[in-house]
């Protein structure tokens, strides 16, 4: 028997835990480069390129979107775990380096699905009055998967080899999608088939109206803000601490663990959050105050060292993780009925922060330094704080019932 409309619990159970093989295998490729570096001799740019391709799949989430909205976002989750654990399966089994790229891109093009065919479910089996935890427990086991997949996918390697890691996580993934296609029920329904041609004209002509609404096109800007600061303090917080705190680049590393565990912390309690306060008022206070704190270490505020950069990433990786969950309501808010397509046209604009950060930073830091280039970071989060500041006081953007009615709410769970 499937999971029913009024179990919204497994409901959002069960997606989390595709959201967390998706971040999985996003990881899982770093902790085996030194045996694919030696099996397929490859450089610094054949690895890199190993995860360039991983991240093709970001790009195709509008379509992804308007998929679910025919189809039915159940059959789109599944479909995308087992493409997306059948690549990783399959790049266990590659015997040379473009057979290992090519199951690489299809695991890649399988995390299409996740954000449009997640958020869609979550928004149709949670009550409004718990979206916000919804979406923070959502986001939480995203986490935990990039916290998993080193440990994980480096100690199966470790034990066997680097074929047998990926056929293991790969074959995990092809059996949760079997699991979940099996209890999960539709709670999301595609449109009705009856007068196929004017409603497939009609929904095209919604989709291209979505894309091009200017609350849409607001929160891309604030997702592509958010994201360049991510990725870069992912990228280049072990040289920041090594160039400027005094600390080791093997200390930065876990200085970059601690930022994403407070991360974890900060993305359930505003899932609670999200729930009592309105979203637009935790996203501009959460990130104005990350943004300040990580201003001031750039400027040498707060002195340097260990018992600096430890406190400091923590309370940072916290400021960023509370407001996800609100993030997330105002792009479910802002939908205006089609979930899938306004997530992937969000997240399409985060994959494009994500691409440009790191080489964006990495120019600035080889010109002026990695100072210069953190300030970087904490500039797009107050960006990001004031497109989100703008958007609430109607500078930006349109007005509409969606828009006015994200009000906390009066349960106390």
């Amino acid at each position: 028997m499937g999971v029913s409309t009024d179990d919204p619990r497994a409901v959002v159970g069960i997606v989390t835990g595709g959201h967390f093989l998706s971040h999985f295998y996003l990881l899982s490729f770093p902790p085996l480069f030194p045996m694919l570096r030696e099996s397929f001799d490859l450089d610094a740019v054949g690895l890199g390129l190993v995860m360039s391709v991983v991240a093709v799949g970001m790009f195709l989430q509008v379509p992804a979107g308007g998929l679910v909205g025919r189809i039915g976002a159940k059959r789109v989750f599944v479909v995308g775990v087992a493409v997306t654990s059948g690549g990783i399966a399959a790049a266990g089994l590659a015997g040379s380096y473009p057979v290992l790229l090519a199951a690489t891109v299809v695991s890649g093009i399988g995390q299409a699905a996740f954000h449009p065919a997640d958020y869609t479910l979550l928004d149709a089996a949670t009550d409004r009055s718990a979206e916000g935890k919804s979406f923070g427990v959502h986001t939480f086991g995203g986490y935990v998967g990039f916290a998993a997949a080193p440990l994980v996918v480096g100690a199966l390697a470790a034990t066997f080899d680097w074929r047998a890691a990926l056929l293991a996580v790969g074959g995990a993934g092809l059996a949760y999608a079997a699991f979940a296609g099996v209890v999960m029920a539709p709670v999301h329904r595609p449109r009705a088939a009856s007068d196929a041609g004017s409603t497939e004209r009609a929904a095209l002509a919604e989709r291209a109206r979505t894309l091009l609404r200017p609350n849409i096109v607001v929160l891309a800007v604030f997702f592509v803000g958010l994201v360049v600061g991510q990725k870069g303090i992912g990228t280049f917080t072990p040289l920041f601490v090594a160039e400027r705190l005094g600390m080791t680049e093997a200390s930065g590393n876990s200085v970059l663990t601690v930022f994403f565990s407070a991360g974890a912390v900060g993305v359930l309690a505003g899932g609670v959050v999200a729930d009592r306060y309105d979203p637009h008022l935790v996203a501009v206070t959460a990130l104005t105050a990350g943004s300040t704190a990580l201003a001031a270490l750039v400027a040498g505020l707060l002195g340097s060292g260990p018992t600096v950069a430890f406190p400091l990433f923590a309370f940072v990786g916290l400021c960023y993780g509370l407001p996800l969950p609100s993030r997330d309501r105002l792009v479910s808010a802002a939908s205006s009925g089609d979930v899938g397509t306004t997530f992937g046209v969000v997240f399409t604009a985060a994959a494009v922060g994500s691409f440009v950060s790191p080489t964006l930073l990495g120019g600035i830091i080889e010109r002026t330094g990695t100072a210069a280039a953190f300030a970087a970071i904490a500039l797009s989060f107050l960006v990001a704080a004031g497109v989100v500041a703008l958007l609430k006081a109607g500078v930006v953007g349109e007005r509409t019932a969606s828009d006015t009615t994200i009000e906390p709410s009066d349960t106390d769970d």
